[in-house]
């Protein structure tokens, strides 16, 4: 059991090390050149296991809020830093849950995860994310529907841009960062596991 101390010096160095992640960022075939991903949200998912879904979602206000001080934002206000924050939150906090009180995942916590991650970062990209970041930029529906049909020549309309090119590029976004940040999680703790019980 981690002690008050040990849990924030945990998640300062989580951060820090998620921050050095966010730097690196890959952008994708297939998706508009904005649409990056990285694998910064691993460092939260390794809080939230070891420590409990809370501590994940505080490593990821920590690392958008540092990251908004640091660089700022393109579009002026932190509509990406509150958009990456919402992503990782969701990520890291609901199988942080499912883990916190099953103490184990099975197939339905990651469906049920997987599920409402992507219903929900829909809802908000249509409604809040996408629009603000198109208003900030100044930009109308048409030139920003642009970056999307470029990607993708199904999209019609901005429903579609959302369901077509956000649903799928954040699909991939999970199943990345769960498939490389479990493993790791769990392969930790298990060190951590037996050094406790070694002492």
């Amino acid at each position: 059991m981690m002690s008050r101390v040990q849990k924030m010096t945990s998640i300062a160095i989580l951060t820090a090390f998620s921050m050095v992640l966010y730097l690196f960022k890959v952008p994708l075939p297939f998706f508009p050149i904005f649409l990056t991903l990285d694998v910064s949200d691993v460092p939260a998912l390794v809080g939230a296991i070891m420590m409990g879904p809370v501590a994940g979602v505080l490593i990821q206000f920590f690392k958008n809020g540092l990251e908004y001080l640091s660089h700022g934002s393109y579009v002026g206000l932190p509509i990406n830093q509150i958009a990456n924050f919402f992503s990782g939150a969701l990520i890291v906090g609901l199988i942080g849950i499912f883990y916190q009180y099953q103490k184990k995942l099975n197939w339905i916590s990651f469906v049920v995860s997987i599920s409402v991650f992507l219903i929900a970062m829909f809802a908000l990209n249509y409604y809040f994310i996408l629009p603000t970041i198109m208003k900030l930029l100044g930009l109308n529906m048409e030139q920003y529907l642009s970056a999307f049909k470029s990607s993708n020549q199904l999209v019609k309309d901005f429903e579609s841009a959302v369901l077509l090119i956000i649903v799928p590029f954040n699909l991939i976004k999970i199943i990345m960062v769960y498939a490389i940040g479990l493993p790791f999680a769990f392969k930790l703790q298990r060190i951590l596991q037996k050094r406790s019980m070694a002492i």
